[in-house]
């Protein structure tokens, strides 16, 4: 039975969840409250302090996320990087992560990622995955990618290893909802305790310095 895609119901304006009586005493942020730490971390598999976003194309509140993140992305000092990794629960996901990972090697990758969420949430009610993807193919035609080239990437290796390698890291990271964020593989941060996207981003920054702390004192 395919496993349903929980997700997390937030937006741009939501009502106060959360205040600062969830803070510590020093006003900081509470695991197990704001975040929580993976019982396995995943190595790094870079110097880089990573976050990591998972998401997915159909769905509407990671849209909503992609400006906010990319403007916090903005403010992150050398030596932290934002990645954003598709999620895959079902046949559907899977084709639409091949899609991300084709786009991402396209001169006009930045474009087609942010007119992607419009196409896929468009196509999600098409349960015939070879119309969905006949017509992404030509989405991306309009790009510049032949239907022949998108159909030959779609089936290679490089796409197929990629993808199995985002499935590996979503299960290690136990992601079951969309959009999520995880800080150098070590620390999830819980949408629910948050009042905004912007307090998301916040905790996110408070995690990255921790995550600073805990590498320097080893």
């Amino acid at each position: 039975m395919k496993k349903i895609l929980a997700i997390l119901c937030f937006t741009l304006a939501v009502a106060g969840c959360s205040d600062s009586s969830n803070l510590d005493a020093d006003g900081n942020y509470v695991e197990g409250v704001h975040y929580r730490e993976l019982a396995a971390p995943i190595a790094a598999s870079s110097n880089n302090i990573s976050v990591t976003e998972f998401f997915w194309y159909g769905c509407p509140h990671c849209e909503l996320f992609e400006k906010p993140l990319h403007k916090w992305q903005q403010t992150l000092t050398d030596g932290v990087v934002l990645v954003q990794s598709p999620a895959v629960w079902n046949e559907a996901m899977k084709l639409h992560a091949k899609v991300f990972f084709i786009a991402q090697q396209m001169p006009d990758k930045q474009k087609i990622h942010a007119a992607l969420f419009q196409e896929i949430i468009g196509l999600r009610e098409i349960t015939d995955l070879n119309i969905q993807q006949a017509k992404l193919a030509e989405f991306l035609a309009d790009y510049g990618l032949s239907e022949q080239e998108f159909n030959d990437k779609l089936n290679s290796a490089d796409i197929i290893s990629k993808l199995k390698q985002a499935m590996l890291l979503m299960s290690s990271a136990e992601i079951q909802g969309t959009p999520t964020l995880l800080v150098n593989g070590r620390y999830i941060i819980l949408n629910e305790s948050a009042s905004s996207v912007e307090q998301v981003m916040d905790i996110a920054s408070y995690l990255v310095e921790l995550e600073k702390t805990r590498l320097s004192n080893p």
